[in-house]
């Protein structure tokens, strides 16, 4: 649903629970700060349930943004 409905790329991260041990998908995306109820309303309707963390990010290189440039 990120990638075609938001039309973001994303990365996906192995993950086991710390207390249950169980093994998920965590999926990590970047986006603007507008796009940001966009998401939140589309994880709602996909995973009720689904635990999201948004954090600002300085900034963000790499494919698909700005070059590094040292």
């Amino acid at each position: 649903a990120i990638l075609e409905d938001l039309d973001r790329g994303l990365t996906k991260l192995t993950a086991e629970g710390g207390y249950t041990g169980e093994h998920r998908t965590v999926l990590m995306v970047v986006v603007g700060q507008s796009e940001i109820p966009r998401l939140k309303t589309l994880v709602q309707s996909v995973d009720p349930n689904a635990f999201v963390i948004i954090s600002n990010a300085h900034e963000v290189l790499g494919e698909g943004f700005r070059n590094i440039k040292i």
